[in-house]
């Protein structure tokens, strides 16, 4: 049965910490990147996004236990404290509460920059969708169904081109640039590229997912990672075209970041990609030129078996702290659990409390799939009912 547990969100923050730092890696070394190219990293970012939206549990799992340096320590975490009368708490319960707090304030003020950007932007701007050149360029780039869809305005507010907006798009042009129509073409062809091949929708869903894994530095990486691999895929696809098309879109790259080369719009990073960013600026141009170079495919071979290793073997094996306290591993009799030693009751939030009345010890457990013969009570009430009225 698939489930999820304390011990599969353990495993799925620990591999996917792995993988993030293995692709953190990559993007450090322009050289190594260029070896095993964007679109295998591409693929790294992949199976790291799978993996932080499956932590489950699968029932061909074979359990690994935590040695006690490990276990006591999570066993103190998970470790319930009568704190009100028939209210238990632990201390996993204070930071399970804490994680979905900012979870739903990250989503908040996720959507409140994207409102606050789209406002801005309908005050601070105005609609040249049917004015030339853009008419004409957009004819020549755009099929009639996406015309409809995409509007062109001219605003203060932006220093470089950028597109936003899911479902019907609007590409921001700055108004302050001098710009010559073969810029102004390959600008447009950049924006209408993402939106054309949905990656405003896919940035929007990682920005959800570091929404609940706020408090992981490695997530926000990751979202930051994978911005930088959209634009070398629409990069890719435009030089691939000849000499003349890389000139002229190294040309409007050049011309358009030379407005503002240090500008970083908060907002955009919410609400689209823009065609800028200088701190991924030299990454991309070193893709561009080494277009041509030929990928070491033992490196990307070797890069890839780990991935995937690290990805399966996290289904394949999971950690768990150990079943019983120190007292009762360190005994020199093997205990089974039964009704005559220990028993359960059952919490409000599908979990056990598991009790060791000899050893005066207890620990909560998300299933009972190690204690085949326990006794589960529905509350603390029952069980002492149970004793006074045998």
């Amino acid at each position: 049965m698939i489930h999820f547990s304390f011990s599969s969100m353990l495993m799925t923050i620990l591999v996917s910490n792995l993988l993030l730092v293995l692709i953190s890696l990559l993007f450090c070394n322009n050289d190594v990147l260029t070896k095993i190219g964007f679109r295998l990293t591409a693929i790294f970012c992949i199976i790291t996004l799978i993996r932080l939206l499956l932590p489950f549990e699968f029932p061909f799992a074979k359990t690994l236990i935590f040695p006690a340096c490990v276990s006591n320590p999570l066993s103190v975490l998970r470790h319930r404290h009568n704190v009100f009368p028939d209210v238990w708490i632990s201390v996993w319960n204070i930071i399970g509460t804490i994680w979905l707090i900012g979870s739903v304030c990250f989503l908040i003020c996720l959507f409140y920059n994207y409102w606050k950007l789209k406002m801005l932007v309908r005050i601070n701007s105005r609609d040249v969708t049917a004015q030339e050149p853009y008419i004409s360029i957009l004819n020549e780039l755009c099929t009639e169904r996406q015309r409809k869809r995409i509007r062109l305005r001219i605003t203060k507010f932006v220093n470089v081109p950028m597109v936003m907006g899911l479902r019907n798009a609007f590409i921001l042009i700055p108004a302050n640039t001098d710009s010559s129509n073969k810029e102004v073409m390959f600008a447009l062809r950049h924006e209408i590229y993402h939106y054309v091949h949905h990656d405003l929708w896919l940035k929007f869903a990682v920005n959800c997912l570091v929404a609940a894994y706020w408090w992981n530095p490695f997530a926000h990486i990751l979202s930051s990672q994978i911005g930088v691999l959209l634009e070398m895929r629409v990069d890719d696809s435009i030089i691939s075209e000849g000499k003349d098309a890389t000139i002229g879109y190294l040309t409007c790259m050049m011309h358009y970041m030379g407005n503002d080369p240090d500008r970083d719009d908060t907002y955009s990073r919410y609400a689209g990609l823009a065609f800028k960013k200088k701190s991924s600026l030299s990454r991309r141009f070193h893709m561009i030129e080494n277009r041509g170079q030929k990928h070491d495919y033992l490196l990307s071979t070797v890069m890839l078996l780990i991935a995937v290793s690290l990805y399966i073997g996290s289904y394949l094996f999971i950690f768990e702290n150990s079943t019983y306290g120190a007292e009762i591993c360190e005994s020199s009799t093997y205990v089974v659990p039964s009704e005559d030693d220990c028993f359960a009751i059952q919490n409000g939030d599908s979990t056990y409390t598991i009790y060791f009345p000899n050893w005066g010890y207890s620990e909560t457990a998300d299933s009972l799939e190690y204690y085949p013969k326990i006794k589960v009570y529905s509350d603390k009430e029952e069980y002492d009912e149970t004793f006074k009225n045998p």
